[in-house]
C-alpha cells in the first residue's frame, strides 16, 4: 500500500531480478480459465487485492502462466509460484462479479511451477514498497 502513494504509483520495478529463478508465495486471482483449469492467473499479496479491496501498485502484482493448468477450486487460493521473474508491465483483464477490471501487474513469471500452500508467510514490513521483499534488494 505504501508504494501506490509514492510518486511512481509503484511502477518501479527491479531490473536486476530479470530471468532470476525465484520462489514466491500470494493468492491466485484467475484470469483465464476454464471451469477449475486455471490457465493464468495474477499473484497477489492479500486475499481480497483487486476485487474485493483496493488494486496493489503493479510492483505488487505477478501475472503468472502455469506450466500446466492449475486446478484451482475458488479464487484467493494461496499458492507458491516458482520460475524465472521478468520486470514486465502488463494489462488484464479481470472479471468480476460487478463488471471487468483492468489490472497492471509489473512482473510476469511464464511455464511457472505451481503448488498450493497452506499459509502465505505474512512479510509485509514497513516503509517497503512491496510486500515482497526480494524485490526491494538492492545491489551493493
Amino acid at each position: 500500500m505504501i508504494a501506490a502513494k509514492l510518486p511512481d504509483h509503484g511502477e518501479t520495478l527491479s531490473v536486476a531480478l530479470y530471468d532470476k529463478i525465484i520462489q514466491l508465495a500470494g493468492y491466485a486471482l484467475p484470469v483465464d480459465r476454464d471451469g477449475d483449469l486455471v490457465y493464468q492467473f495474477l499473484l497477489v499479496p492479500w486475499t481480497g487485492a483487486c476485487s474485493h479491496m483496493p488494486t496493489p501498485p503493479p510492483n505488487q502484482i505477478v501475472l503468472v502462466t502455469p506450466a500446466h493448468p492449475y486446478k484451482m477450486s475458488g479464487a484467493y487460493q494461496s499458492v507458491a509460484v516458482t520460475g524465472a521473474l521478468k520486470p514486465d508491465m502488463e494489462k488484464s483483464q479481470l472479471f468480476i462479479l460487478d463488471g471487468v477490471s483492468l489490472i497492471q501487474s509489473g512482473y510476469t513469471v511464464r511455464k511457472a511451477d505451481v503448488v498450493g500452500v497452506d499459509t502465505v508467510p505474512d512479510s509485509v514490513v514497513s516503509p517497503v514498497n512491496s510486500p515482497w521483499r526480494f524485490l526491494n534488494k538492492k545491489k551493493n
